[in-house]
């Protein structure tokens, strides 16, 4: 069976799913049970996709060797299927904490997929999906300007979005930030989505001609690991001396990490909050059976020149403080810089 990887654009609303495991518990449960021949199935799919496709062969190994200890000890036997998806993934968190191998039930979300992967998606469905995404403003909620203290405030707690209209909202949002001095880009509670848009926000912050190399993918066939860079191009006015603020918490993951992780690599920014998620290795959502879907890790993601990422430890704030004050901490850091700027020409 091959490694399927499923159109990203259907995905980016789900791709916080792997930091919710807690909610399984409390999935609606109709009182169906699955089948042991079901979850048979289901474990297999599950072990293939994992020898096939996870970066790591020896830890895809013990994930393997627990599936098919638990299974021999019966314990997939006799439950729902939320309550499976629950076990399975506890499991597989117990052996090594990846937080994005996350095993869901939802059955909206498995038609979906499986809609999507036939490539049976209906006209409506692909309508529903871009209203959904155009309510939410492609992720951006909100930028703000402090006039007094030459401050731009943006709020992108929605996903990373990599469709046309996500990189024109964040165009837009970039571009009334030009002439600030101090950039405030809040990512708290930003689940993730697609590296691109990280790398096309953090194309601003440098020179045209200056593109960077932002992340290094790694994958099991390492012939296919990729070099990320910052884009050459991005429309508007660039911010290359502005000073960079990223707001963070401990629900900021996956693609949102990788931004304030790049740009700290890079001493292009300041993360001020909570240590993020933990959330390092991307992949793809694959549907299982009984409505479960998998969100299968396929590639780690790490600095350039090195196999050193946040996976499994977050990003480590540079001014460490509570996920909620993040934000009044940035302004005072701004506001002291400024106020030791005056201090100093008065002397």
């Amino acid at each position: 069976m091959k490694l399927h990887f499923y159109k990203s654009a259907a995905l980016l609303g789900a791709l916080c799913l792997p930091l919710c495991l807690s909610a399984q518990k409390q999935a609606q449960d109709t009182g169906h049970v699955v089948s042991k021949e079901d979850a048979h199935e289901i474990i297999g799919k599950i072990s293939r996709q994992l020898e096939e496709g996870y970066p790591f062969p020896e830890i895809s190994r013990k994930y393997i060797a627990t599936l098919k200890s638990q299974e021999s000890k019966k314990a997939y036997q006799d439950l729902t299927p939320a309550k499976l998806a629950w076990k399975i993934t506890t499991d597989l968190r117990e052996t090594h904490k990846d937080v994005h191998l996350t095993i869901f039930h939802s059955k909206d979300y498995y038609e979906q997929l499986t809609r999507s992967y036939s490539n049976t998606s209906t006209p409506e469905d692909q309508r529903l999906e871009l209203e959904r995404k155009r309510q939410n403003n492609y992720g951006f909620d909100a930028v703000e300007l402090n006039k007094k203290t030459s401050t731009a405030y943006i709020k992108i707690s929605g996903g990373f979005h990599g469709e046309q209209e996500a990189f024109e909202m964040a165009a837009n949002a970039m571009n009334m930030a030009a002439y600030s001095k101090n950039i405030i880009i809040d990512i708290r509670d930003n689940g993730g989505g697609t590296g691109m848009m990280g790398r096309f926000l953090a194309g601003y912050f440098f020179n045209a001609g200056d593109e960077r190399y932002y992340l290094h993918g790694y994958h099991k066939d390492r012939t296919k690991d990729i070099q990320e860079w910052t884009y050459p191009f991005v429309p508007g006015k660039r911010m290359p001396d502005s000073k960079v603020y990223i707001l963070v918490n401990k629900h900021t993951a996956s693609a949102t990490e990788g931004f304030a992780f790049a740009l700290q690599q890079m001493h292009r920014a300041t993360i001020v909050g909570d240590t993020t998620a933990g959330a390092g290795i991307a992949g793809s959502m694959i549907p299982l059976k009984e409505n479960l879907v998998v969100f299968m890790p396929v590639k780690m993601v790490a600095a350039p020149g090195s196999e050193e990422g946040w996976e499994g430890k977050g990003v480590i704030p540079d001014v460490a403080v509570k996920g909620e004050d993040a934000r009044t901490e940035a302004e005072k850091l701004i506001k002291k810089e400024q106020d030791d700027i005056a201090a100093a020409k008065t002397k």
